[in-house]
């Protein structure tokens, strides 16, 4: 018996650069979990097909996750507007948001942080 790993990448953006990158998820069985980010260009991940598969909930991170690869921000949320992800930006103060605009749709309201995300991502 084969102990296969179920993993994924959603795309996010930089909420301070608005640069792109992928976050890997791991199903880990008791949820799926950002164990990895790097930078990626956008044309690159909609190739690989990072955003063609169903949603799943993303229930917290690995103690390891480095965090956003453009300003380090650890912080994942999903915008409001247009419900894509990105990182935090370092625009807050303890838990609250201070000033934070979405790099995909430049509405100024964050749905979630932490917690649980609904986020879609493709297989590799």
């Amino acid at each position: 018996m084969t102990n296969q790993l179920s993993a994924k990448v959603i795309i996010a953006k930089c909420s301070k650069t608005q640069k792109t990158f992928g976050i890997r998820i791991e199903d880990r069985g008791n949820g799926w979990f950002s164990t990895w980010a790097f930078p990626i260009d956008e044309r690159k991940a909609k190739h690989e097909g990072y955003s063609d598969t169903s949603t799943v909930a993303l229930s917290g991170q690995d103690d390891n996750y480095p965090g956003c690869p453009h300003c380090g921000d650890k912080v994942i949320v999903q915008f409001g507007g247009c419900k894509k992800i990105g990182c935090g930006g370092g625009s807050r103060k303890g838990l609250i948001f201070t000033d934070i605009t979405c790099p995909w749709c430049g509405e100024r309201n964050v749905l979630q942080n932490g917690g649980s995300l609904n986020v879609s991502g493709g297989g590799y």
